[in-house]
């Protein structure tokens, strides 16, 4: 026995009984001792081999001992007492979340290093993604994007006339003849097929190279007769822009780093089990992806000889369409784009710089 030693009530439950048993605790230094109050026995534990309770500001504390039984301690102000005086302290976290100005000070923390990964860190990820993975990886995934929405049935076979779907191909090839040689495209497969009323006048590209324009937005742009309309091809040309960006790939990367990110943050993993069809129908591209494939965009129109005043007349006609919207409304599609004002802005500025 160690005199010198204080002891502490405790219950101890063996494990084999519901019986609560009364015992009085001493540390050695390196062991626990269990003195058993009724028979006199003594039981001793290693130390390093007992799992000490955490401090709180309520409640009972209790000790899970090596042999699988647990010790109560209904009184917690005197095993914190004691528990101090042996020099048992509590863990950095644990006095941490004691302090009030300490936790603060910790979620003001949690909080810069959340915002600074969702702002910079998940952006500057997925491009580094995009750059490490390989084209055939990445035209596999947009493969396997498209064979998953088309079983979902959100994209159907188009009901475009053939005739002007040829039109349209024909047009989209001489687009791409003008595309820059040092933007090192993938293949790029322009498709016009049907998509859900609510997905409307629409375009998007996939991881890959492949672009989906839908029925709705051929109908809004192109009568079927003579030349395609240049702001079908101005569209495309978004499109092919945000190929050149890998955009498809980054947005995906994006929408799981940011599920990652909040499963974490609230600790609920089933977010990551969404789809990638999902993500890309509802996930949304930055505002940075619109304006960077607008710049690519008009690049490749001016490439093309295509005049950028297209793209205004686009703009009208999807206002004349839903004049609700003004580049925000989900009806139009798949993403956060900038408002359609800046963006007709910008594209006047690009025929004013075309102008000779």
């Amino acid at each position: 026995m160690h005199a010198a030693t204080p002891l502490l009530s405790a219950t101890w439950f063996d494990g084999r009984s519901p019986q609560a048993q009364d015992v009085e605790l001493q540390w050695t230094g390196s062991e626990l001792l269990l003195h058993h109050r009724a028979s006199g026995a003594t039981r001793r534990y290693v130390g390093r081999e007992v799992q000490w309770p955490e401090r709180t500001r309520h409640g009972q504390r209790q000790v899970l001992l090596p042999d699988g039984s647990v010790l109560s301690l209904p009184d917690a102000a005197a095993w914190d007492e004691w528990s101090t005086q042996l020099g048992l302290s509590p863990s950095l976290a644990v006095r941490w979340a004691l302090s009030w100005r300490a936790s603060l000070a910790a979620l003001g923390l949690l909080l810069v290093v959340m915002t600074s990964a969702w702002t910079w860190g998940i952006p500057w990820g997925a491009q580094r993604v995009a750059d490490w993975m390989p084209a055939s990886w990445e035209a596999r995934l947009g493969e396997s994007v498209m064979t998953e929405m088309r079983d979902q049935g959100w994209l159907k076979d188009s009901q475009v006339p053939e005739a002007q779907r040829q039109r349209i191909d024909a047009a989209v090839h001489r687009l791409l003849a003008s595309v820059p040689a040092d933007w090192n495209l993938p293949p790029v497969r322009v498709q016009v097929l049907r998509a859900p009323d609510w997905l409307g006048p629409n375009a998007f590209a996939l991881p890959g190279g492949q672009i989906v324009v839908t029925d709705a937005l051929v109908a809004l742009l192109d009568s079927g007769q003579g030349p395609v309309d240049e702001a079908l091809l101005g569209v495309i040309a978004h499109e092919i822009g945000h190929v050149r960006g890998r955009h498809g790939l980054r947005m995906l990367t994006e929408s799981a780093a940011a599920g990652a990110l909040m499963a974490w943050w609230i600790g609920d993993y089933s977010t990551l089990l969404a789809g990638a069809p999902t993500a890309l129908m509802h996930a949304q591209y930055s505002r940075d992806h619109e304006r960077e494939a607008d710049a690519l965009g008009l690049e490749l129109m001016h490439a093309a000889g295509l005049d950028p005043r297209a793209m205004v007349r686009f703009f009208a006609a999807l206002k004349k369409a839903a004049p609700k919207r003004d580049g925000d409304d989900p009806w139009f599609g798949l993403s956060t784009h900038p408002a359609d004002s800046e963006r007709v802005r910008f594209f006047e500025e690009g025929a004013r710089q075309r102008a000779p």
